[in-house]
């Protein structure tokens, strides 16, 4: 029994030996970055204990705090893009200074004048333009420069600039409200869309201006329209809401308008429409009563009145079109076809398409992309978290060959000349978002 106490006694006492031994072993170690010339505070630095997977950031205060497992050999690394990096080694004399296993230790990194930057990351893969002041939130190509949307803490105090990959930035205008994203019309005009405004963004040489557009207007008018082509526009009437719509095309001259092509998902539309079925009689004869005075079907209203379009069951239909060396492409993936039309919109043929059916459904990004110089068109994949581009043969409707794109976690990719463009954000989720560039190289399926 003695011994067994013992026993016990001895294991309890080794372990909280050990428990001790480890405990004073680690050290916190606390801080402030800063600029030095200006004593600027400066968030999103990178803080890491070099030689391991410790690592830390400060926030928007600039301060920071990490913990070692050890107080001895180690080396602190100080990291912000447009500062020189900082190695601390932690030294007995540093280590007197600290009190209760916590060290003070303030950081301030010598700006780095680079403003933008264009560095290879890895192989295929490089930073076009990068600055560490602001992000990137989308971008769009005036002839060899950007118009960016871009912000530093937040997109109701976004701004657009002008830049080029050599001069850095020419000209920029603050945006008055919250803004969303850039969007090019058919015109070729570059606009920032808003919540509840539009500001179409006028380049004239080396300035940049915004002017206000009427949002309604352009919502209606704008939006809807895709491309031109000879003295024709295409437009179509759809909607996110209905699992259905057509392409037209508009002829300004006599204002003529035709049908190109309807696309339907017939399954979807099937759910759609059972929706009046389920009502309870009260809110049937209310659908009916709504038909007979706004003479919208009343299984639309049905299915607006119970949100199905919001539901889980429901996925928004998708079927671009594209203009491709004077040729109309339409991508119907509801019935697995690829349709040709010719200026005068009549149909040259048609190929089968089924790259929309993945082994793993889940893989196909439900998104088309077309290169703004060369009119190749491109289906996206994700796989993880990095996405794969398959160029289609237009007059076959086959997969010509595929690219995997270097970096993971991207978004706004764009094609121009060969070239995929997208938005990253460098080292993981630490620094600011970046507009990078690769090389397409295909290799074969």
């Amino acid at each position: 029994m003695n011994f067994r106490i013992l026993s016990i006694s001895g294991v309890f006492f080794l372990f909280c030996f050990h428990a001790a031994f480890a405990q004073d072993s680690r050290l916190l170690i606390t801080g402030l970055v800063s600029r030095l010339e200006n004593g600027e505070i400066l968030p999103d630095a990178v803080v890491k204990i070099k030689g391991t997977a410790t690592i830390a950031q400060t926030g928007k205060n600039g301060h920071y705090a990490i913990l070692t497992e050890q107080k001895t050999n180690i080396t602190v690394e100080f990291i912000h893009y447009g500062c020189e990096s900082q190695r601390i080694m932690i030294t007995p004399e540093l280590l007197a200074k600290s009190k209760n296993d916590t060290l003070r230790l303030d950081v301030q990194l010598k700006y780095k004048p680079q403003e933008f930057s264009v560095t290879e990351i890895r192989p295929g893969a490089d930073t076009v333009i990068g600055n560490w002041r602001f992000f990137i939130e989308d971008y769009m190509f005036v002839d060899d420069r950007y118009v960016l949307l871009t912000w530093e803490k937040s997109l109701k105090e976004a701004k657009v600039m002008l830049v080029s990959e050599s001069a850095g930035v020419i000209s920029q205008q603050n945006i008055p409200v919250e803004a969303k994203e850039l969007y090019r019309d058919y015109q070729g005009f570059i606009n920032v869309l808003c919540k509840d405004a539009v500001y179409r963004v006028k380049v004239r040489g080396d300035n940049l201006s915004l002017a206000e557009m009427p949002y309604e207007d352009f919502v209606d008018r704008m939006l809807p329209c895709v491309d031109t082509l000879d003295n024709l526009i295409l437009f179509s009437n759809y909607s996110r809401d209905y699992p259905a719509f057509s392409y037209f095309t508009y002829n300004p001259a006599d204002t003529t308008v035709r049908k190109i092509r309807y696309i339907v998902d017939e399954p979807l539309m099937g759910m759609y429409q059972y929706e009046f079925d389920y009502l309870k009689p009260k809110d049937r004869l209310y659908a009916r009563k709504m038909e007979m005075y706004t003479g919208v079907d009343k299984r639309i209203i049905a299915a607006t009145m119970t949100g199905f379009s919001k539901s889980q069951f429901y996925r928004p239909i998708y079927a671009p079109m594209f203009v491709a060396h004077d040729t109309i492409c339409v991508f119907d993936h509801y019935v697995d076809k690829l349709y040709r039309f010719d200026s005068q919109c009549r149909k040259l043929d048609s190929s089968s398409i089924d790259y929309h059916h993945p082994k793993n459904w889940r893989d196909w990004g439900r998104k088309l992309v077309q290169d703004e110089v060369t009119d190749d068109v491109y289906t996206i994949y994700e796989k993880g978290s990095f996405f794969y581009l398959k160029k289609i043969d237009l007059k076959t409707g086959k997969i010509a060959g595929s690219f995997k794109i270097s970096n993971n976690y991207i978004k706004h990719i764009r094609l121009r000349d060969g070239f995929v463009y997208y938005i990253h954000r460098p080292y993981e989720s630490v620094q600011k978002k970046f507009l990078y560039r690769e090389r397409i190289e295909l290799t074969k399926e």
